[in-house]
């Protein structure tokens, strides 16, 4: 089996061609060439590029849509640009190396030596990237990211925004309704941060006054002051705090809070002693903040502080299309819980589930599917497994999905296209995207989605088959 890395060198320009591979003659990679801007994309949707070596910009050939093509199908591809010192000064040089700061860039006239450093260098990176995901997976299993589960484009934007923000020191206000994961969220962006110290949480609803004030930042027990209670911030010093339900704190814990945050110190209650902390604070809301700060029951200063970044997550009703992979996930988890066989969920009872308003969201469907595991005795689990609320609402009249995304996924593969034996792969790929644009109404993101490939790779293809005019 070929393990060498896939160098894809894109120049109209034979000579240079020759040179390049010339200077990579003699290492482990196998070079495969392009001679302009299409047929480099046909051989990025083919083959898996590890390297990509183009000009950045020339008369046939745009180097920045190349990368983000070649990104599509290996994320970790690395890139040399080749161009003239000339262009690197002009605003499309800039903005490639801005963007793009692990690219190289080689001016011409090409020099075999530099491309060979740059060569190494690119792969150094990919081996560090490939070690860093493989770390980060390890963490993602035990702090469940992977269960953030779903592949609407609203969870997809929050898997990406937590990815983006974890490692940084900015404040993080998690909105959403009841059961939609805002712990879990919490949770995941405690362990990406990679910081050192514990995860402390703090339910802000659930005590009096005092008692939150005690819980956050601790009190004497008694006259020997060496014997004290710690708090929720000296807990999670070099950690997390998440604060739950953080509207219902009082203006005098809000204002102690405040004082926190600006100076990263607090003091025990009824104790004069001030401790330094480093501690970052995450919080979670079902209500409108906003609104409070505007009656004035939350401090305005409070509020801007703890919403740096905002995180919205998005009632289960409003992304239906992730009812088939939670319900899929919950069913192999409580399974393996209960020592139970492998049970499935038939087509027809998944589509009841669909009707539903999930008032309760991700975690009223986690306790259903729960139920239904433990109570069944069958492998294979239908609509009489159902609890009346679901049936019943599947019986009203004009009722419909909310998400047609759902459907059409689902109702798609029920379709069939017309292939014989003899034809051509490129009259079956064209029978098969013509078909599935036809179904989405012409929507290629929606067809794409379907289809499992780029919108980029299906407007191309509907092209070259003109299957749509632009």
């Amino acid at each position: 089996m070929n393990n060498l890395t896939v160098c894809l060198i894109v120049n109209s320009d034979q000579v240079q061609i020759d040179n390049v591979s010339q200077a990579l003659a003699a290492e482990r990679l196998e070079v495969v060439v392009a001679h302009n801007f299409y047929a480099a994309l046909d051989r990025i949707e083919r083959l898996k590029v590890d390297i990509l070596i183009t000009p950045l910009k020339s008369d046939r050939i745009d180097g920045l849509k190349l990368l983000k093509a070649a990104q599509q199908e290996n994320p970790d591809v690395g890139i040399i640009f080749i161009s003239s010192p000339k262009v690197l000064a002009m605003d499309l040089g800039i903005k490639a190396m801005t963007l793009y700061e692990t690219s190289y860039f080689l001016t011409e006239p090409i020099n075999a030596i530099h491309l060979r450093v740059f060569l190494h260098k690119v792969l150094e990176n990919q081996r560090l990237h490939i070690e860093n995901r493989k770390l980060q997976s390890q963490i993602d299993d035990k702090v469940g990211l992977l269960q953030i589960t779903g592949n609407s484009p609203q969870i997809q934007e929050i898997r990406q925004l937590i990815s983006q923000v974890a490692p940084t020191k900015a404040t993080i206000m998690i909105c959403g309704e009841r059961g939609t994961g805002k712990e879990l969220a919490a949770r995941t962006i405690h362990y990406r941060s990679l910081r050192k110290g514990q995860l402390a949480v703090l339910n802000c609803a659930a005590s009096s006054e005092s008692m939150t004030e005690s819980e956050l930042f601790g009190n004497e027990q008694s006259e020997d002051t060496y014997h004290v209670r710690k708090g929720r911030f000296e807990i999670a010093n070099g950690g997390t705090l998440f604060l739950e339900h953080v509207s219902e704190l009082s203006l005098n814990n809000q204002e102690k809070l405040l004082h926190v945050l600006r100076n990263q110190e607090f003091k025990k209650t009824d104790h004069n002693q001030k401790i330094k902390i480093d501690v970052r604070i995450i919080c979670s809301t079902s209500l409108n903040l906003e609104e409070k700060v505007s009656d004035g029951k939350f401090m305005e200063d409070l509020y801007d502080r703890l919403s740096m970044v905002k995180i919205e997550l998005p009632p289960l009703r409003n992304r239906k299309e992730d009812i088939p992979l939670l319900t899929k996930a919950f069913i192999e988890e409580f399974c393996r819980e209960n020592r139970e066989g492998i049970k499935m969920m038939t087509p027809h009872t998944l589509r009841l589930l669909m009707y539903y308003e999930w008032k309760g969201n991700v975690r009223e469907l986690r306790n259903i599917i729960e139920g239904i595991v433990i109570s069944s005795d069958r492998n294979e689990l239908d609509e009489d497994d159902l609890p009346s609320p679901i049936l019943e609402s599947s019986n009203k009249d004009g009722e419909t999905l909310s998400a047609p995304m759902l459907a059409e996924k689902t109702d798609c593969l029920s379709k069939t296209i017309n292939v014989a034996v003899g034809m051509k792969m490129s009259q079956i790929e064209r029978e098969a995207i013509h078909a599935t644009l036809s179904h989405v109404n012409n929507n290629r993101t929606k067809a794409a989605e379907i289809l499992d490939i780029s919108r980029q790779t299906i407007f191309r293809k509907a092209k070259k088959y003109s299957l749509y005019k632009e």
